[in-house]
């Protein structure tokens, strides 16, 4: 295990992986990530791996349209299956509050560039034979939803920040961080200690217990 790093990523879900992914992108490659069993054995094992557009934020919703184009490339550019399917998704308004709420989240998503469509209950009747829309007023389809397996779309991404020069180091608990008077970061681990310029909590449903290591609540 190396001494010093630019950055530790403390937990490897798909949020940790992601971000070592990410920042081997953008040219970051004296970066660890620190499991301390294997990778997605905590939260993200939970996960639904739903990746939907629909959403009333501009940042999220610029996130959101990001899923699926690197789920449908991942697997070329890594060879570790993803999970990809794309199903696309039909929400329905039953109310005239939830039909405001629809026109509110296309002019985000038009915004943005995700694809999306106000559709009547007939059109809804049409993409989906099964459903019965009697007391529906408008559906909100968003063709290029679909869903992904969290556990390889996490590992697609951990191969890649591997070719990208990220190191992951398994079964590997940390025990505390410490600020140094150098301005930089001990992460202390029970296989020895790293050096950083920068830690960061992916800890899942333990991001708690390590923010408590720097006075965070």
């Amino acid at each position: 295990m190396k001494q010093h790093a630019r950055v530790v990523i403390i937990g490897g879900g798909v949020l940790g992986a992601g971000l070592l992914y990410f920042l081997t992108k953008e040219g970051w490659n004296d970066i660890v990530l620190v499991e301390k069993g294997e990778l997605t054995s905590g939260s993200t094992w939970h996960a639904a791996g739903l990746i939907p557009h629909f959403i009333g934020g501009l940042s999220m919703a610029k996130l959101h349209r990001e899923g699926p184009a690197l789920y449908k490339t991942l697997e070329a550019e890594t060879g570790q299956a993803t999970g990809w399917h794309g199903c696309g998704a039909i929400r329905l308004a039953l109310t005239d509050a939830e039909v405001d709420w629809f026109h509110y989240v296309k002019g985000i998503l038009d915004t943005v560039g995700s694809e999306c469509h106000l559709i009547s209950p007939d059109e809804i009747r049409k993409l989906h034979p099964l459903l019965v829309v009697d007391d529906v007023k408008m559906g909100f389809f968003t063709p290029n939803d679909g869903h992904t397996d969290p556990a390889s779309a996490t590992n697609a991404m951990a191969a890649g920040a591997r070719m990208g020069g990220a190191e992951i180091y398994r079964h590997t608990r940390v025990t505390g961080t410490r600020l140094l008077d150098s301005g930089e970061w001990e992460v202390v681990t029970d296989k020895g200690s790293i050096v950083c310029q920068h830690v960061v909590n992916a800890a899942g449903s333990f991001a708690k217990q390590v923010g408590e290591w720097v006075g965070l609540d």
